[in-house]
């Protein structure tokens, strides 16, 4: 019988355009607390569609100085190829938010990895 586990999701940092460490510490762990979140989005999308393919996602963001908001979420790289991940994780990224720095506004990458492992 084949069960479906996690998906691994790797180099969650892969480019953060700021000097300020703490920043980068804020977002990094934003974007590892939703690994579940993102989890659940591939898990749904091949549990309704079992050919969905595995790969690499990177995905482009801006987080608001003011509010420490992510916004203008978008998808780079999407080897996975199903349109119902690809919104779930633009919808997800949207979602974050990190301690509003008082800086100007940061951009940052992403890049994930998703892969459906059998037991």
């Amino acid at each position: 019988m084949t069960k479906l586990i996690s998906i691994a999701i790797v180099a969650s940092l892969a480019a953060c355009k700021s000097g300020n460490p703490q920043l980068r510490q804020d977002i990094t762990a934003a974007v590892a607390a939703t690994k579940p979140n993102l989890d659940q989005c591939y898990n749904l999308a091949l549990a309704r569609n079992r050919r969905i393919g595995a790969g690499f996602f990177t995905v482009d963001a801006v987080i608001e100085g003011a509010t420490g908001q992510f916004k203008d979420v978008v998808v780079r790289r999407d080897e996975v190829q199903s349109p119902e991940v690809r919104q779930c994780v633009v919808m997800t990224m949207r979602s974050l938010s990190v301690k509003p720095s008082g800086q100007s506004n940061t951009q940052a990458s992403f890049a994930f990895r998703f892969t459906a492992t059998q037991a």
